[in-house]
């Protein structure tokens, strides 16, 4: 069974070879899909959004139909796995089920700047801001209205500008000093990249069904 990963700002090469062997793809764009050719799995990590078209669901569902495994996690795979689900795309990690419960989804909320040569991000990712205020809620680190108004003053900033930086200058003139230094000393003293976890997750994943057809080959 081979794999093919889509993948870009939420991992490097080095972390993906060291998870499992697989043929590596830039963030996939629309027309992509149509080069997978042999690979069984196809997991999507990251994708283009406004650079070009982005994958459209009809194309993940095509190659479902024709007997694919295709999972999703953090970026545009969570997106779309968020959307194709109910038709068999495997949607994993904290994003997917942040787009899955969502009234409405958007892909700003998983948009960054990254060059083109070697995906390193540049910005944070608004459900990086999510996903650590949530934590610390329910860690009873921050209330809800100061919640609120840390994710209203991380979206006011435009996802092309939201250095880690000037996110931070942000989030301190909205919830106070303390409090913001508080929150970075319980997640180790950055903003979490869930989006690194989650791709981590889904590639684990991937590997995990991979070594299982091969047993069953062999078997």
């Amino acid at each position: 069974m081979e794999a093919i990963v889509f993948y870009g700002p939420s991992i490097s090469a080095a972390e993906l070879d060291g998870l499992m062997p697989a043929t590596h793809a830039p963030p996939i764009r629309r027309g992509d899909l149509d080069a997978v050719g042999h690979h069984d799995v196809i997991v999507i990590l990251d994708g283009e959004f406004g650079q070009n078209f982005a994958v459209s669901p009809k194309e993940i569902l095509a190659v479902i139909e024709e007997g694919k495994t295709v999972s999703g996690a953090p970026s545009m795979g969570a997106l779309r796995a968020s959307e194709l689900d109910r038709h068999g795309m495997i949607g994993i990690g904290w994003v997917y089920e942040y787009f899955r419960r969502s009234e409405v989804r958007r892909d700003a909320d998983v948009a960054l700047v990254y060059p083109p040569f070697d995906f390193k991000p540049m910005t944070v990712p608004m459900v990086d801001v999510e996903y650590w205020m949530e934590q610390a809620l329910a860690a009873g680190r921050i209330a809800d209205p100061q919640r609120t108004t840390a994710l209203k003053a991380a979206r006011k900033i435009f996802f092309a500008e939201r250095t880690s930086e000037k996110l931070l200058d942000a989030l301190r003139d909205a919830i106070g000093a303390p409090l913001l230094a508080l929150l970075l000393e319980q997640s180790g003293g950055t903003i979490p990249n869930v989006k690194r976890a989650d791709a981590v997750e889904a590639v684990c994943f991937a590997a995990s069904l991979a070594q299982r057809h091969q047993h069953e080959k062999e078997g």
